[in-house]
Parts: C-alpha cells; structure tokens; sequence
C-alpha cells in the first residue's frame, strides 16, 4: 500500500495575496520600514492579515507596457516562490527603481530575498531592552 506524499507547502501566487487598493499603497505609518537594493525599493507594512500580501508599482517612465508587464511577472513569481520567509507577514510593496536593464528572475529573487533579510535583521527582539 503506498502512503501518502506529505503536504508540501503550496507555492501559489492568490488574488488574495495582491495589494490592489490604492489606500493600501499610499498610507504610511510609523511602523512602515523601506529597504533599498539595487533594482528596486521596498516597503514592509505590518499585515493587517495572517498572511503575506505584494503590491508592484512601475510607471511609465521605466518602460513600454511590454517591458512593465516583465517586471511585475519576475516580481510575482519571486514573491511567490519565497513568500514563506517573509515573518512575521507583512505587506511587501516593491517600487521598481529607473534601470534600463531588463529585468530577471534572478535579480529579483536575490533583490526580495536581500530586502527579507535587511528587514529581519534590522527588527528589534520583542525579548530586549533597547532603553538599558
């Protein structure tokens, strides 16, 4: 008798996993952190979700529409695929920065995962004193 395969995590992008209200990409508040990297500029907000949700912003000025629809594609399957070390979840809005390079899947990957991993570094332990 074959047992069953275990559950994996499932690595899917939902439409509820989208920021799509424009509220949601113009409020900042206090506990907003924006992480720089090379190609790109984002904004972590605290969820007000259990989940992680992505926001993409690229004007006009970055590219045609063929060349916008590309960033956001690498940026989605990126997010997608590391969602799951995004903790606590937060609301992740990525702001494409004006490069005339065309955009990767490995670029972005490296750039979310680097912006993961200053934002997790940067955040205080709720266990310690920052006033001593």
């Amino acid at each position: 008798m074959l047992s069953k395969p275990k559950k994996m995590s499932r690595e899917t992008f939902t439409k509820k996993e989208r920021i799509t209200k424009r509220a949601d990409f113009i409020k900042r508040r206090a506990g907003d952190r924006v992480v720089h990297t090379s190609t790109y500029q984002f904004v972590f907000k605290p969820s007000p979700l259990g989940y992680s949700r992505l926001g993409i912003v690229v004007t006009k000025r970055d590219g045609n529409a063929v060349f916008r629809n590309r960033v956001k594609r690498v940026l989605r399957e990126a997010f997608r695929k590391n969602k799951s070390i995004i903790q606590p979840p937060r609301d992740v809005i990525a702001i494409r920065k004006h490069r005339p390079t065309q955009p990767t899947f490995r670029d972005a990957e490296l750039s979310l995962i680097t912006a993961v991993k200053q934002f997790s570094s940067a955040q205080p332990d709720k266990g310690t004193d920052s006033s001593v």
